[in-house]
């Protein structure tokens, strides 16, 4: 399990830098999708709120499992499945999952998050069962990815800084078209 999680983690940084690099100069009036508040001590550098403004709920070809879904901040737009990072500075990335017995996962639900706040990263996981890993924390029963309702649910939904241990709260209903 320890492993997908990582495997998770390195597919968002990649999605980052690859979105940042990216020439595509489309722009478009994006959706707001819904807000995900915030809480826990790293509120102090982050913020309380995440707005997202553009999902890809078709994230097999990024993520490598049809469970996923990829949520994103206004700037940052999704291109032929790659993210188009459109403000290096502030920005972010969820990978939320909830596998099925046939996905092949020891984990029932798992997130891998990135946070950009003024060029300074933060990482963020969860998985449900949580791992015995030291960069794990269980999601939470109130997380939930539900594909054909196209929702997703943050209902007291606990991650794990990877590199201060601090716990972050989510909480918020994303509903997509």
């Amino acid at each position: 399990m320890k492993s997908k999680l990582n495997t998770l983690k390195i597919i968002l940084i990649a999605l980052l830098i690859v979105g940042c690099a990216s020439s595509d100069d489309s722009s478009g009036s994006n959706s707001v999708f819904g807000t995900i508040q915030l809480s826990g001590s790293d509120t102090s550098s982050i913020g309380t709120s995440l707005t997202v403004g553009n999902i890809d709920e078709d994230a097999l070809d990024t993520t490598g499992t049809s469970s996923s879904v990829v949520l994103s901040d206004e700037n940052t737009t999704f291109v032929n499945g790659e993210p188009n990072v459109g403000n290096f500075l502030n920005a972010f990335i969820i990978v939320a999952a909830e596998f099925t017995v046939g996905d092949g996962s020891d984990a029932q639900k798992a997130i891998s998050m990135t946070i950009l706040k003024d060029g300074e990263e933060f990482s963020y996981v969860c998985s449900t069962p949580a791992t015995s890993s030291e960069d794990n924390t269980d999601c939470g029963t109130g997380f939930s990815v539900d594909k054909s309702a196209k929702r997703i649910v943050f209902n007291d939904t606990t991650v794990i800084n990877v590199d201060s241990g601090a716990i972050l709260t989510m909480n918020g209903t994303i509903d997509y078209n």
